[in-house]
C-alpha cells in the first residue's frame, strides 16, 4: 500500500532554529515579566501604605491644571507625628499628580481636598517623611493578568521548543497517564482562567460601568450648559498619535456649579484628526447648549447620549471573557482518549466510556456536535473581535476623510479569514440537526484475532441520509528527523468496511460483526510513534453538510500464552 507523506518543516528542528525560536519566546517572556514586575511592584507598595498610621491632615494648596494629555491635580498637605511637623504632595504611593481624561474627575477631587480641609493621611511609622493621602486601588493588581499572558505564552514556547526533540519512545501506565492527563487539563484552565479574569476586570473597570450608565441616561435631567474650552486632543506613543474629542462645559444643578468633560459616554482615541476637528467646531467656546446630568451624582455629566459605534469597545473584555469560560469548561470536561502503549497480558482502560445501563459500550467521538460548535464560536468571537478593532479604527479614518488604505488592504485576508470563521459557525450547527448515529460495542476493548459485534441506532430522519458507511481503520504515524527537516508519514496499514448501505431501516438500526485480524499491531502510542485503532463513520447527505466522526477504540496486545 502507497506511503502518504506529509514534509513538515519545522524551524525548531536545528539548534539555529531553536535559538532563534527561545529568543522570540524571550522577548515575549520579557515584556511581560517587564509589565508584570511594574504592577506588582505598585501593588506592594498600596499594601504596605495601608499598614502605615492614621494622622490627621491639613489641606494647604489643591489645584487642577490642563495638561496634554487630561486634567491634574495636585495637592499639599501638612501633618504632625510624634511632634513634629511635616510637609507632603503624596497623593497615593507613587503619584503626586493625579490625572484623569475627564475635568469633572478632577473637580471631585479638588472640592474632596480644597484649601483647609482637615482630613486623614496614612504616615509610615517607619520613615514620617513618607504620607499618603489614600493608599491606592488594590484591585489594580489584577492588572498583571494582562501580561501574564505573555509570559505564559512566552514560556510555552520555549517549553514546546526545547522538549520537541526525538526521544526514545516511553511506555505509560494507565496510572500515569491520568496524572498527567489531570495536570494538562489543570494548567489548560488555568491558563483559561487568566483570559476570563483579565477581561472581566478590564470590562469592569473600563467599559461596563460607562454602557450602565448609558442604559441609565433616559432618566438623567437636561440641564442648560455653556462650553468653556474646545480642543482636539493628541495622544503620541510609540504606535503612532492618535486623537481624541476634550469639550469642557459648566452647568449648574441644584444651585452647585460643576463643570464636565465628557462628551460620550465611552470616548477614547483614534486616527483621523479632522473628525475630531469637526465635533470640536460644533461647540466653540461660549456656546450655549443643553448637557445630560446624573440626579444621583451631580458631577456626571455628558453632552451625547448616543453611544455610537465605541460601543464595539465593549466586545474586547466579552470575548476574553467568552474565550476564557469557554477554555475553561473545555479542559475541564476533556477526557483523555490517547491510546497508550498497555504491558502485554494486562488489561488496560479502555480510551471509550462505559454506558451505565446495558453493560455495553458507548462509543464517544472525538468531538462532540456541541464542542465543534462551541470551539467555532470561540474562535470566531476572538479573532473577529481583535480584527472589529482594527476595522472600526479604518473606518473611522475613512469616514473622517482620511482614509488609511495600507490599513485598509491589510486588513482584508483577516476580514476574510473571519468570515470564514463565522460560516464554520453556521456549518457546524447544520451539522447538528443531521440524524445522529449512536455506536456501542459488547466490550471496551479487542485483542487481535477477536470478533464482537458493533451496534447503532439512529434518531432523526434517516431519510435525509443517502449512504451510511462505517469502515475499521488501523493507522500508524512516525515523526522523525532528516537532516535539518522534521517529516510525518502517515500510514493506513489496514482498513476495511463493516457496513455499506442506502437502505433506511439498516441505517436506522442494525449490527456487524468487528473481527480484528491476527497477526496484528495493537494500539500503541509515544512520543515519535503511534499505531491508532478507529471506527469510522460516514453518513452522506445531500445537499447538507455530511456526517463524519472518528470513534478510537482500544486494541490489547495479545496475552503471553497466545503468542
Amino acid at each position: 500500500m502507497a506511503l502518504f507523506r506529509s514534509k513538515t518543516v519545522t524551524p525548531s528542528s536545528t539548534i539555529t532554529g531553536r535559538i532563534g525560536t527561545t529568543l522570540f519566546g524571550l522577548v515575549f517572556m520579557g515584556m511581560g515579566l517587564l509589565f508584570a514586575g511594574l504592577i506588582v511592584s505598585q501593588t506592594v507598595d498600596n499594601v504596605k501604605a495601608l499598614s502605615w498610621q492614621e494622622t490627621p491632615c491639613t489641606i494647604t494648596a489643591g489645584k487642577v491644571t490642563t495638561v496634554s494629555d487630561g486634567y491634574a491635580f495636585d495637592v499639599e498637605y501638612t501633618y504632625r507625628f510624634k511632634g513634629v511637623t511635616y510637609h507632603s504632595r503624596q497623593f497615593k504611593p507613587g503619584t503626586t499628580r493625579v490625572t484623569h481624561d475627564d475635568v469633572s474627575k478632577a473637580d471631585a477631587l479638588a472640592r474632596q481636598y480644597r484649601l483647609d480641609v482637615r482630613t486623614s493621611c496614612l504616615v509610615n511609622p517607619n520613615n514620617p517623611t513618607q504620607a499618603v493621602l489614600v493608599p491606592g486601588n488594590l484591585w489594580t493588581g489584577l492588572i498583571v493578568l494582562f501580561p501574564m499572558i505573555f509570559v505564559i505564552v512566552g514560556g510555552g514556547i520555549i517549553y514546546a521548543t526545547w522538549t520537541n526533540s526525538e526521544k526514545k519512545p516511553k511506555t505509560y501506565s494507565r496510572s500515569a497517564k491520568t496524572s498527567r492527563a489531570k495536570s494538562g487539563k489543570f494548567f489548560m484552565a488555568g491558563f483559561f482562567l487568566i483570559f476570563f479574569l483579565a477581561g472581566a476586570g478590564f470590562g469592569y473597570f473600563l467599559i461596563f460601568p460607562e454602557l450602565m450608565k448609558y442604559m441609565d441616561s433616559d432618566n438623567w435631567v437636561t440641564t442648560p450648559c455653556v462650553v468653556r474650552t474646545s480642543r482636539v486632543k493628541t495622544h503620541t506613543d510609540s504606535d503612532g498619535t492618535t486623537y481624541s474629542v476634550d469639550i469642557v462645559f459648566e452647568y449648574v444643578f441644584k444651585g452647585q456649579p460643576f463643570r464636565s468633560g465628557k462628551y460620550k459616554f465611552i470616548g477614547g482615541s483614534s486616527s483621523g484628526y479632522s473628525g475630531k476637528a469637526a465635533v470640536v467646531k460644533q461647540y466653540p467656546p461660549g456656546k450655549e447648549t443643553t448637557c445630560y446630568v446624573n440626579p444621583d451624582n451631580p458631577a456626571e455629566a455628558v453632552l451625547i447620549r448616543a453611544m455610537g459605534p465605541e460601543a464595539l469597545l465593549a466586545l474586547i473584555p466579552v470575548i476574553f471573557m467568552i474565550v476564557g469560560m469557554g477554555g475553561i469548561i473545555f479542559a475541564l470536561k476533556q477526557r483523555d482518549n490517547r491510546v497508550g502503549l498497555t504491558p502485554a497480558g494486562k488489561d488496560s482502560d479502555s480510551s471509550v466510556r462505559i454506558h451505565a445501563g446495558g453493560g455495553r459500550t458507548i462509543l464517544k467521538p472525538k468531538s462532540s456536535a456541541a464542542g465543534k460548535i462551541i470551539g467555532s464560536i470561540a474562535v470566531a468571537t476572538f479573532w473577529n473581535g481583535i480584527v472589529s478593532v482594527f476595522v472600526y479604527q479604518a473606518y473611522s479614518a475613512w469616514r473622517a476623510g482620511h482614509p488609511e488604505y495600507f490599513l485598509m488592504l491589510f486588513l482584508i485576508p483577516f476580514v476574510v479569514i473571519g468570515l470564514v470563521m463565522i460560516g464554520s459557525i453556521f456549518y457546524f450547527i447544520l451539522a447538528a440537526l443531521n440524524p445522529r448515529p449512536v455506536l456501542s460495542l459488547a466490550t471496551a476493548a479487542i485483542r487481535p484475532g477477536d470478533a464482537l459485534a458493533v451496534n447503532w441506532r439512529t434518531s432523526g430522519n434517516v431519510y435525509k441520509i443517502r449512504e451510511f458507511k462505517l469502515l475499521l481503520i488501523g493507522e500508524e504515524t512516525a515523526t522523525y528527523r532528516r537532516g535539518t527537516d522534521t517529516y510525518t508519514d502517515r500510514h493506513t496499514f489496514y482498513e476495511k468496511a463493516l457496513v455499506q448501505s442506502r437502505d433506511p431501516e439498516t441505517l436506522r438500526r442494525g449490527e456487524a460483526i468487528l473481527r480484528m485480524p491476527s497477526p496484528t499491531m495493537h494500539s500503541f502510542k509515544s512520543d515519535n510513534n503511534a499505531v491508532i485503532w478507529k471506527i469510522t463513520l460516514h453518513c452522506d447527505v445531500p445537499n447538507w453538510p455530511d456526517i463524519k466522526d472518528d470513534f478510537e477504540i482500544t486494541v490489547l496486545p495479545l496475552l503471553i500464552e497466545e503468542i
